[in-house]
């Protein structure tokens, strides 16, 4: 099964920020929300084809992953979430702010939330 959401843009070149680890105040009981708890999350951003970019070789003309990881690991400490689809779209929003996005996912993975589970996965999609 394929993830909902476009997978490729021929006219552009897709950035993947895989294994951002963050601390994050995460979760609706109130043994959650007394320590923060490492998180994941992996951002896609996809970038129009810009030959001025290629041919420069200059980060002026992409998007700096840098700031990608400052913003997860920003917006994720920066106060307190319940749900992990709160916390993916928060980040969604905060991320399509950077400028010459064509489409943009967010994944955010919440380990270990009970015993008997390995993991829970939110993605959130936008394109323009």
């Amino acid at each position: 099964m394929s993830a909902p959401g476009p997978s490729y843009f021929p006219d552009c070149y897709r950035i993947l920020v895989q294994g951002i680890d963050a601390q994050c105040l995460l979760g609706v009981y109130e043994h959650e929300q007394r320590e923060a708890r490492r998180i994941n999350v992996e951002v896609e951003l996809h970038v129009p084809v810009d030959t001025r970019a290629a041919r420069d070789d200059a980060l002026a003309g992409t998007i700096n992953y840098e700031k990608v990881v400052q913003t997860v690991q920003r917006v994720a400490s920066g106060r307190r979430f319940r749900l992990v689809e709160s916390l993916a779209s928060t980040l969604l929003e905060e991320l399509a702010q950077l400028a010459g996005l064509r489409a943009l996912r967010v994944a955010v993975d919440k380990p270990a939330p009970m015993a008997g589970l390995q993991a829970v996965r939110i993605e959130l999609w936008r394109q323009w």
